[in-house]
């Protein structure tokens, strides 16, 4: 997390931004942790900064936005399948208390109450329950010896 010079904890969200004039890129956008990316982009400020793939930093203006989306090549990185070790992202031996640190990593960064906070919509919060139903599922697996 970083702190703003407003003195407000953020998270980093990547963010495809295509502007009215039909160009789109791919960056980094501050969101205030307990906030949504649309509270962002309806604050107070006409510029919204964005920190770029090569690390450099644009600000846009805000009223040159057309659409703000999570890209999709975000959504397909992670692991879709079942095998437990694999869902849960620790290796095959791992002692119970690291499954329990992995476990409670993933339900904070999935949990569907969390997406919705987000306000991403309804497809988003389906992937999340569908998330943690697997994540759950791997973890007793994992902890009754699996």
């Amino acid at each position: 997390m970083k702190q703003s010079t407003r003195t407000q904890a953020t998270r980093t969200s990547l963010v495809e931004i295509v502007l009215t004039d039909g160009n789109s890129l791919l960056g980094k956008i501050h969101v205030p942790v307990q906030g949504r990316i649309s509270d962002t982009l309806n604050d107070e400020r006409a510029f919204i900064p964005v920190e770029m793939a090569d690390g450099s930093h644009v600000a846009i203006a805000k009223q040159a936005i057309k659409k703000v989306t999570l890209p999709a090549a975000a959504v397909q990185k992670s692991y879709q399948g079942t095998e437990p070790h694999r869902v849960l992202g620790v290796r095959e031996g791992a002692s119970p208390d690291e499954i329990k640190r992995a476990y409670h990593k993933l339900c904070n960064k999935n949990h569907p109450d969390r997406i919705r906070a987000l306000d991403l919509g309804p497809d988003f919060e389906d992937l999340a329950t569908q998330n943690m139903m697997r994540i759950n599922v791997a973890y007793a697996d994992l902890m009754r010896g699996g």
